[in-house]
């Protein structure tokens, strides 16, 4: 292995000199001649940048159009910023496509200087970030994201606080909350204009919205008070209403509906008086009168939801709009204008289908025409290559000696990394082997036990019929221990027995059920030995002493795609303490390791819970067990 290593590093060792040796021949084209940046465009595109989700709509569309000479004759900076600003214009019009473009003509198609670019440079790489947001959020959105923030530390990145708020983002949209609140602290400290009520308003909002989703409503609360002091510091209306509507939603959502309604009309009243009142906002306020049954207002702000989408025209908010005037008016019992209504709700869905269609035509010839573009500027490249002629056999080999390296090299990685999955494999398999040695042991102490007990007193039929079960029993558990996995009839079969010596033990106090799976005995359905025992153990052991009325468990078994449900239930007295609550057994917590293993393993869910039923009025506890299970080849 040191060996193959070395090799593949001599190699790329020679390669890199030929290349050396190569580039000295090879032409230089022309520098640029730079341009001067003016100052007061880039301070004018930065305060468009600081101004949010503000600067959106048609008014800014306009503005962008009047900026575009003076942005792109500024220089390198002006161009980028212009064309970020651009791209976040197209992202709040949900045209992906175009914004993603736009980001990509922020800086050179060449590579670039991240030190000199660090600025465009994570501006461009957030707003790609956010349009992936869109679309999923995996193991490279995070490698992505920890990425820039390493560049931006590294560099001394000024606007740093952009990257922690997007960071926040990426988190609370994930549901790692903790995360989330952990970055917005940084884009907090990290913001330089403390008075900047605005965007500080809008962080204390980040800090709300976090906290509801941890079910913390009274600290969520605390923030929006802070959102609104905040807001109410600075002009923006909107911002004021923004809060005010989510203050309205959290009230709702604490129980107080009245209040929460009335903040919410507060709002809207707001937005109205701006004249910003959105689309949905007005359907929305029409939909809740029609609840209410105030037909003539419900229709009165559906048509102010119609007179916004004409402007600009919107076929798909004018079909969703006339929807609402359809529902309305039959709801009215007017049906004669609710054929009407239904009529134009259809025509403009199938108008709204023409817009989509013809919306990916021109997405289509956007890129088309970037393609041009990059196509011209492989032209131009071309040109200053002309005088390399001479070394294009010498490159060819090159090339081909370089391919030939890295696919050896690319082998030797993939040879490598199977050995270590393979080994991987193998410690994990012995693990659940370790795991599952702990807890036999622990079994067949109590079964000893109990047998003890029984000699003790002298009780030799329940001794004998005992002592059978439990030799029954443990020949099964032998059988079973030489393999990581069973089959799911045999696992019920043990259980079945474990349940009878149990019973036996506590002279039937309780009765037990078991509901397997019909047809199990025919499938070829494995699963780890003994996860289900412990959990039966403990319902037996802390559910069934001391009851004044006859016990009862019952096991039912559920097999959903490829995952065993196993649902354990007994009619005790429930965790009646806190102590009880707090109490694991040491099978318990061996079955919840095996459990972490065996979804590692397999990469399926795998869990437990645990539920008190007396907390919804019955008696008793229930555990719920999800199992991956697995078919032999």
């Amino acid at each position: 292995m040191l060996f193959s290593y070395r090799f593949i590093l001599l190699l790329i060792i020679a390669f890199c000199c030929l290349l050396g040796c190569n580039r000295q021949n090879k032409p230089v084209p022309p520098a640029s001649t730079p341009t001067t940046a003016d100052p007061a465009v880039i301070s004018t595109l930065k305060q468009l940048i600081d101004s949010g989700e503000r600067f959106s709509g048609t008014a800014a569309r306009k503005k962008m159009l009047a900026l575009q000479p003076a942005a792109i004759a500024a220089g390198e900076q002006g161009r980028g910023l212009y064309y970020y600003l651009l791209g976040r214009l197209q992202y709040f019009a949900d045209s992906a496509k175009p914004a993603a473009i736009s980001y990509r003509r922020m800086l050179p198609t060449t590579p670039v200087d991240t030190s000199r670019y660090i600025s465009l440079y994570m501006l461009q790489q957030m707003g790609l970030l956010r349009l992936e947001l869109q679309k999923k959020i995996d193991d490279s959105t995070f490698s992505r994201m920890y990425t820039l923030l390493e560049l931006a530390q590294r560099f001394h990145y000024t606007e740093i606080y952009r990257l922690y708020d997007l960071a926040a983002e990426i988190h609370f949209r994930y549901g790692v909350y903790d995360k989330a609140k952990l970055y917005t602290d940084k884009a907090i400290a990290a913001y330089p204009d403390k008075k900047n009520y605005y965007y500080m308003s809008y962080l204390m909002e980040a800090q709300s919205r976090i906290a509801e989703r941890q079910h913390d409503y009274k600290l969520a609360l605390h923030y929006e008070d802070s959102a609104l002091q905040l807001a109410l510091k600075q002009p923006d209306s909107i911002r004021i209403a923004t809060v005010y509507s989510a203050l309205g939603v959290l009230h709702e959502e604490m129980g107080d509906m009245q209040k929460g309604h009335r903040l919410m009309v507060q709002a809207f009243h707001i937005k109205e008086r701006a004249n910003k009142v959105s689309f949905r906002e007005y359907v929305n306020y029409g939909q809740m009168f029609m609840e209410e049954k105030d037909y003539p207002k419900a229709i009165f702000y559906i048509n102010k939801a119609v007179d916004k989408a004409r402007d600009p025209e919107n076929a798909g908010d004018l079909s969703s709009a006339y929807s609402s005037l359809y529902n309305i008016y039959y709801a009215s019992g007017d049906y004669k204008n609710a054929v009407i209504y239904l009529d134009s709700a259809s025509n403009m869905s199938l108008t709204e289908m023409e817009e989509q269609q013809l919306k990916k035509v021109m997405e289509l010839q956007a890129i088309n025409e970037l393609k041009e573009q990059q196509h011209k500027t492989i032209d131009i490249s071309r040109q200053y290559n002309n005088q390399a002629i001479i070394l294009r056999q010498q490159r060819l080999i090159l090339f081909i000696f370089g391919i030939l390296l890295l696919v050896g090299a690319a082998l030797t990685i993939v040879l490598i990394r199977q050995r270590k999955l393979r080994t991987l494999q193998h410690s994990t398999e012995l693990e659940q082997r370790l795991l599952r040695s702990q807890m036999e042991p622990h079994f067949i102490f109590n079964t000893l036990a109990v047998l003890q007990s029984f000699i003790r007193h002298d009780e030799k039929e329940k001794s004998v019929k005992y002592l059978n079960k439990f030799a029954r029993l443990l020949r099964l558990n032998l059988e079973n221990s030489r393999h990581n996995l069973v089959q799911l009839h045999q696992e019920v079969e043990a259980l079945e027995n474990y349940l009878s010596l149990q019973a036996i033990r506590f002279g039937n106090v309780f009765d037990y059920e078991i509901y397997p799976i019909e047809g199990c005995e025919d499938m070829d359905v494995f699963i780890p030995p003994m996860l289900m025992q412990p959990f039966v153990e403990n319902a037996i052991q802390h559910g069934m002493r001391n009851l004044p009325y006859k016990g009862h468990i019952t096991v039912t078994l559920l097999l959903t795609n490829e995952l065993l449900h196993c649902v354990i239930e007994d009619n005790g007295l429930g965790l009646v303490e806190k102590h009880d609550r707090e109490k694991n057994s040491l099978s318990g917590i061996i079955t919840q390791e095996r459990l972490k293993i065996l979804s590692k393993q397999t990469g399926k869910l795998a869990s437990i819970a645990v539920t008190d039923k007396k907390d919804k009025g019955g008696k008793g506890v229930k555990v719920t067990l999800i199992i991956p299970t697995q078919r032999k080849k």
